[in-house]
């Protein structure tokens, strides 16, 4: 019998949760309500099951409520961009080019049109409690950081010109910088200095030892979640991290679990397990980086200790965001257990066949149009 989640993660990191998290949750859920952001059936379910209220009491365990609200409200707004406009059955030309219209002006201006859609409202409605705090080059990169994350969220339809991030030679490496971005970290890591009450100094963002710094906790966050939603996806399971082709009888590789299996013919229990050994080896990086840039930040520290504080709140919001998406994600997996039922999830998980690639997956592996990876009916081919 197949065990419904893998080992859990052992990160060095300190775990806190904000007192308020229950209250983020409830006002959380207003919030979508009221903006129209429940637009079909099992919409407000897969919300409600993020438990992305949680996940931002994780991530800054001291924020006062109306700042964990909204820091709340932005990532159930990226979730809700991926569950609206990411999914197979929604990636039309159309649809995407739509969103981008309205929502690239929202993130320049902080405002949106009255004839605006909910998503654009929605948006605008968070930046503008945060763009009058901060400078007009922290917009500046806010902007970039959230237009960008956006075209890596919504790859083009089935058939579209290749998928965003494809200037650079394909291969596992090629999905990883794809994922990086479509995880939406990095405009999460701009607003943890709106969290903090400043902004990071322009010489230590611009600096080498930042940009290993946030690739790193990117990838350790991208990749945790990956770690513990792939079987969830692969039972069809419809919560959260469940790949696009949960329900519809085949694996479907959109998370790292299933890219490795895909590219190193391997199963699921040995893609998992490098999975894991990828998330300790980026976890070094990140020590590792971030010692470089804590210490190449005390000349700037002995200049204004106003952006040492910052910069160490900062480091502490990526420190929660790890250890919390962690936590969060074995959480999520364990509740959809118990909803369902352990032994249906595993019987159901050897019911499928081979694992299948999604177009915009293949571009990112240089794969399409070439038969590779897996037979559904060679032995051990099949998942799990």
């Amino acid at each position: 019998m197949v065990e419904a989640h893998p080992p859990r993660i052992p990160l060095p990191f300190a775990l806190d949760r904000n007192p308020h998290a229950p209250e983020a949750e409830c006002r959380l859920l207003d919030w979508a309500r009221r903006h129209d952001l429940l637009d079909h059936a099992d919409a407000e379910k897969r919300l409600v099951g993020a438990r992305l209220g949680d996940l931002a009491a994780y991530t800054h365990p001291d924020a006062e409520p109306d700042r964990l609200v909204l820091y709340a409200q932005f990532i159930a707004w990226q979730f809700l961009t991926h569950d609206r406009y990411a999914e197979p059955d929604e990636r039309t030309a159309t649809g995407r080019e739509h969103l981008m219209d309205q929502v690239e002006p929202v993130y320049r201006t902080g405002r949106a049109d009255p004839a605006a859609g909910p998503m654009a409202r929605a948006l605008a409605d968070i930046l503008g409690r945060v763009y009058p705090a901060m400078s007009a080059d922290w917009r500046e990169r806010f902007v970039v950081e959230g237009v960008e994350t956006l075209r890596h969220v919504l790859p083009h339809p089935p058939g579209g010109p290749r998928t965003a991030g494809r200037d650079h030679p394909g291969g596992v490496e090629a999905y990883v910088r794809h994922r990086r971005f479509a995880c939406g970290q990095f405009p999460c890591l701009l607003l943890d200095e709106y969290m903090a009450g400043g902004e990071l100094a322009v010489v230590i963002r611009d600096g080498a030892a930042y940009d290993d710094v946030r690739n790193a906790q990117a990838d350790v966050v991208s990749w945790t979640s990956d770690y513990y939603a792939s079987r969830d996806s692969a039972v069809g399971g419809g919560g959260v991290g469940a790949g696009s082709g949960a329900g519809r009888g085949a694996d479907v590789a959109t998370d790292l679990v299933g890219v490795l299996a895909y590219t190193e013919h391997v199963g699921r229990a040995h893609a998992e397990s490098a999975v894991a050994a990828r998330i300790q080896d980026r976890v070094a990086d990140f020590l590792s980086a971030r010692r470089e840039l804590q210490g190449g930040g005390s000349a700037t520290a002995l200049a204004d200790p106003a952006a040492d504080l910052v910069l160490t709140r900062c480091v502490s919001a990526m420190h929660h965001r790890m250890a919390g998406t962690e936590a969060w994600a074995w959480e999520n997996v364990r509740s959809i257990d118990r909803r369902r039922g352990v032994a249906g999830a595993s019987a159901r998980s050897a019911e499928g066949g081979g694992l299948r690639v999604p177009e915009f997956v293949e571009d990112l592996l240089d794969a399409r149009g070439r038969p590779r990876g897996w037979d559904g009916g060679a032995a051990g081919h099949r998942w799990p």
